[in-house]
């Protein structure tokens, strides 16, 4: 699938969150979507990607990142808000 696949309301709540943050952030969201055979399969290694991410050391956070990397917090805070975001959309 392609990200373009994604219903407007997923798209916004998790690469658009991450995009705002920062654009390479954005990218490990959005290549989830070539491994992901539906909407819900996306949904859930998105939250699996959240899950593994959130126990990065500065380092590996620092790898994410091209140029300009978000700090550990600002990183955290991103992960958070995707989160939330993704349970609301099961609401």
């Amino acid at each position: 699938m392609d990200t373009r696949d994604l219903s407007p309301n997923t798209y916004k709540a998790i690469i658009q969150e991450a995009a705002d943050a920062h654009k390479d952030l954005a990218l490990q969201f959005g290549m989830l979507a070539k491994l992901s055979a539906s909407e819900a399969d996306y949904i859930s290694k998105a939250q699996q990607l959240i899950a593994l991410m959130q126990g990065y050391n500065d380092e590996e956070v620092d790898a994410i990142f091209v140029e300009n990397p978000l700090s550990p917090a600002g990183f955290k805070g991103t992960l958070s808000n995707i989160s939330n975001n993704i349970s609301n959309l099961h609401t």
